[in-house]
């Protein structure tokens, strides 16, 4: 009872501890708003009413971005690196007793790399209703600070102070105590207002909890009133130069809302930019000053969307050419312009006022909008040719004279992303019908000749492809059908799962014709790869190549020829594309597997050598993966898995006799090499391992569908490794009472003795060899270029240790030779092994070389495919094929000699050993 009471008691103490901290606390933050906001907004008295959770522009959450230009040292480096973007959450709005004054409560939180998004959704706004309360933001966060203070609706003035913690990398926890002042926070907001102001630390300097006074930048968000209305506002900022056929809004939207089909279409995607007419730095972007990179890209990204009125509110964000710029999420006000748009039914266009920030040099509190002479056009254009083959294109222009300070040449840009599939009436429009005629001449076909190539509509006409220079730079690349004569080419996956037999099997030849087709190839050139050990080698990727072409294919014989335009880095004047390209393709035949099952071609430069615009021929090769191949290719996998699954087994029943055998003739075991059992032993056992940590290693690592099997392969997988490790226990059973029964026999000096002169010869033997195969391998060392039909290429090559496993393979092989040693050195005419062990042995270590030598090799072989007769666990070539079963067969013969006429019967009467000297080890002690 008493320890119940003092245990009621120091709860009861440590309870009034947490009270008057918390009062403390609550007591110095209501003391320091008087200390920091007093001059701002002067303290009220709040009204006990139910608290709503939106005040003039802010609602629940409202975003916006930082600028610290010292050490923001209570945030970890990993948050300010990437982005700059807060989140204000307003968790309770009351008023006061005076009008116009609210008292306000929220949180500021910094947001990290993963948790920040582009500013806005594209969405339209959606209030939360004020009596829901708002989803406030996990307290896991990095930085966030609980905040009180007042708003002045006719200042537009807001002040808070508070506190919160911040958690470093390294795991110290900081209490950062801050105030927050925000300045022209309005009622209703236009294209101009940016609410701007300042967050700053109230620690001392020299307090771990101190950081440098950020700036605050926020475009308003609620109660947000479009300056730009439909009529002459509109014309105004619309384009005087685009009169092509555009789509209209209706066939884009295509029975979705406009706010939720831009945001797919637009503000998900990166269009590139063409400067035309830029003749200095100062004339090829909006704003002042000398820009040393140009950017090459913008990005669209929505604030406010209405989709009723046609109307949203855009960020316009320019980006550099460096590579991990795309990593970057920063927030940066002179490369971004802020504007708002209309969609003009009569021109069928997205008309965009646009507008700077100014006065961002060193700090973003002063920050304003201004200069809003920027326009923007934007549109989905109806007809694409072989020069524009985008599904968004626009313009950027200034309504300023040449004279005016600001003025830039006319921007142009184009989608990189194209949604066919979004608009399916699009048009193609052929303009190289003369060239590709003069070019592109008709093969005759003879009647030897006929064979059932790809139809035009086929999934065939899509297909990856490996890309040689002959300068021998090497590349991967994809070629893509865009149109098939008047209609868009429509199959854009390729799939084992989903394939359909695109070719009818009619019982005679008939000719299909020429058709006019249009084709996307891109390319991505790429360094060597270093030699490593391991598996896949590592790619570099470099520079890359558009080409747009069109041309005729003609189904007949397979034959693809087009003229091609290839997009250039460094437009050449006013031209930003090379015209003078010729493509070549030859496809392989549907029927049978001539060629390789390759799609062989160049693409070559027609220019002369001395224009700028030249380039050396590239040769090009791809898997061409029909039906017919894909069931021969599944068909021999699965009989591979067979013939392993047969083999494996008959290793177990040939095992099981010579146990038997031993048992019956216990005196014959100690003539049997345990060099030989040894090497049998573990040629079940590496395997076994090696493949148990590949089969989790590489569990992820399939690249193509051939693997895709519903369990087959898999199920087999698991007999294989039982059937192993049965096998393996069975050797080393046998090996296990081979050892002892030598132990015990009387004449076990003469057999030990045969053992080593066994183990000094094969030991030696076996240790050059590998040194040989890793010396021949390493001279004669080069890449597996082997072509995937998902993924473009692969790169395989061959690591030191799978050149010891194939070697140690090759051993397996010739697991009779230590046997055939001991034989000799002992004289042994001992029936130490039963035929049915040896001669099925042998039989399962020949067989593989035979199938590799005689099956049909014609279909196209992938990475991965190998099963049966795997490269990476022996020698397999045709002249391998023809030494190995040789091989194997003599040492079987040279077994049934010695175990019939004595192990020295092969051997030469005068290298024999001495009746004598053959005697003295096997006298007994007595």
């Amino acid at each position: 009872m008493k320890h119940s009471i003092f245990l009621w008691l120091c709860t009861f103490q440590i309870s009034l501890l947490c009270i008057s901290f918390s009062v403390k606390s609550v007591s110095s933050v209501a003391h320091s708003y008087s200390d920091h906001c007093y001059s701002i907004v002067p303290e009220p008295v709040p009204k006990s009413e139910p608290p709503v959770y939106e005040f003039g522009p802010f609602g629940p959450s409202q975003s916006g971005f930082y600028y610290s230009d010292g050490d923001f040292r209570v945030v970890t480096a990993n948050i300010t690196r990437h982005t700059n973007l807060f989140s204000f959450y307003t968790t309770a709005v009351r008023q006061t007793d005076k009008d116009g004054v609210f008292m306000i409560e929220g949180s500021f939180e910094l947001q990290g790399l993963l948790e920040s998004v582009l500013y806005g959704s594209g969405s339209s706004q959606i209030s939360v209703p004020p009596r829901v309360p708002p989803v406030v933001a996990d307290y896991s966060n990095p930085f966030i600070l609980k905040l009180h203070g007042f708003w002045s609706e006719s200042s537009g003035e807001l002040c808070m102070v508070g506190t919160g913690s911040a958690l470093l990398k390294e795991g110290t926890l900081l209490t950062p105590v801050a105030v927050l002042k925000l300045y022209n926070i309005k009622t209703s907001s236009s294209i101009t207002t940016l609410i701007t102001g300042t967050l700053e630390s109230l620690s001392p300097s020299n307090d771990n909890n101190y950081f440098e006074t950020i700036s605050i930048l926020m475009p308003p968000q609620l109660n947000y009133k479009f300056t730009i209305v439909s009529g002459d506002s509109a014309d105004e900022i619309s384009g005087e130069s685009d009169f092509e056929e555009n789509f209209p809004i209706d066939s884009v939207l295509q029975g979705r809302s406009f706010c939720s089909k831009f945001t797919s279409l637009v503000f998900r995607n990166v269009f590139n930019l063409q400067y035309t007419g830029c003749r200095s730095s100062k004339k090829c972007l909006p704003g002042d000053g000398v820009i040393a990179n140009l950017p090459s890209s913008i990005s669209l990204s929505a604030i406010n969307c209405t989709g009723v009125l046609k109307r949203v509110r855009i960020f316009l964000k320019f980006d550099d050419n460096i590579k991990h710029s795309r990593h970057d999420k920063r927030f940066d006000p002179s490369k971004t312009l802020i504007g708002e748009g209309i969609w003009d039914d009569k021109k069928n266009q997205l008309h965009v006022l646009l507008c700077r920030f100014l006065d961002i040099a060193n700090s973003w509190s002063n920050a304003h909008v201004g200069d809003c002479t920027t326009r923007l056009s934007l549109r989905f254009p109806t007809i694409w040719s072989i020069k524009e083959t985008s599904t968004i294109m626009g313009q950027i222009w200034t309504n300023k004279t040449e004279e005016d300070s600001g003025y830039f040449e006319n921007i142009l840009f184009r989608s990189t992303e194209n949604h066919m599939h979004a608009l399916p009436d699009l048009k193609y429009e052929y303009t190289e019908h003369y060239r590709v005629r003069n070019l592109c001449p008709e093969k005759k076909l003879g009647r030897n000749r006929r064979r059932r190539y790809p139809s035009p509509n086929s999934i065939g006409m899509k297909f990856n492809m490996l890309v040689e220079s002959s300068e021998g730079r090497t590349g991967w690349g994809s070629a893509n059908a865009l149109t098939v004569n008047s209609q868009l080419y429509m199959h854009a996956r390729l799939s084992f799962a989903s394939i359909r037999d695109d070719f009818s099997k009619p019982t005679r030849w008939e000719p299909q014709g020429r058709a006019n087709i249009s084709y996307r190839i891109d390319i991505k050139w790429h360094t060597p790869p270093k030699l490593t050990d391991e598996d896949n080698a590592s790619i570099v990727p470099d520079e890359k190549m558009e080409i747009t072409a069109e041309g005729i294919y003609d189904a007949d014989t397979g034959g693809l020829c087009m003229i091609g335009c290839r997009k250039l880095d460094q437009p050449l004047g006013n031209d930003s594309m090379d015209c003078g390209i010729l493509l070549n393709f030859q496809f392989a035949p549907v029927k049978g597997l001539e060629n390789g099952g390759y799609i062989r071609g160049e693409i070559k430069s027609i220019r002369e050598k001395s224009d700028l615009l030249y380039f050396d021929h590239l040769d090009v090769s791809s898997v061409a993966y029909n039906r017919e191949q894909a069931r021969h290719t599944i068909w021999t996998m699965d009989l591979e898995i067979a013939l392993v699954v047969i083999s494996q087994t008959l290793v177990c029943l040939s095992v099981r006799p010579q146990l038997y055998h031993s048992k019956r003739h216990p005196n014959r075991l100690p003539f049997t090499s345990l060099v030989m059992l040894v090497i049998l032993a573990l040629g079940q056992l590496i395997p076994l391992v090696l493949n148990y940590e590949a089969l989790f290693y590489h569990k992820n690592d399939q690249g193509t569908v051939l693997f895709q099997t519903g369990g087959w392969l898999e199920a087999n997988e698991v007999i294989i490794r039982i059937t192993s490790m049965v096998a393996f226990l069975l050797y080393f059973r046998i090996l296990q009472q081979a050892f002892s029964s030598r132990s015990k026999d009387g004449n076990g000096k003469g057999l030990w003795f045969a053992e080593k002169m066994t183990l000094l010869v094969t030991l030696p033997l076996y240790v050059s060899g590998a040194i040989i195969v890793l010396l021949v391998d390493r001279a004669n060392y080069k890449r597996d270029i082997v072509l995937l039909p998902i993924s473009p290429v692969d790169y395989w090559q061959r690591s030191t240790l799978e050149d010891l496993k194939s070697y140690a393979g090759l051993i397996s092989d010739g697991f009779l030779l230590p046997q055939i040693l001991f034989n000799i050195f002992s004289n042994s005419a001992e029936n130490a092994l039963r035929p049915s062990f040896y001669i099925g042995t042998s039989l399962v270590r020949l067989l593989p070389h035979v199938y590799d030598l005689y099956c049909d090799h014609s279909y196209v072989e992938y990475k991965g495919t190998f099963i049966y007769a795997n490269p990476a666990e022996n020698f397999f070539s045709n002249v391998w094929d023809v030494i190995i079963p040789i091989g194997v067969s003599l040492f079987a013969a040279i077994i049934y000699l010695q175990q019939q006429f004595g192990g020295c019967c092969i051997v030469p009467k005068r290298f024999r050993w001495s009746e004598s000297y053959e005697n003295i080890p096997m006298v007994s002690e007595s």
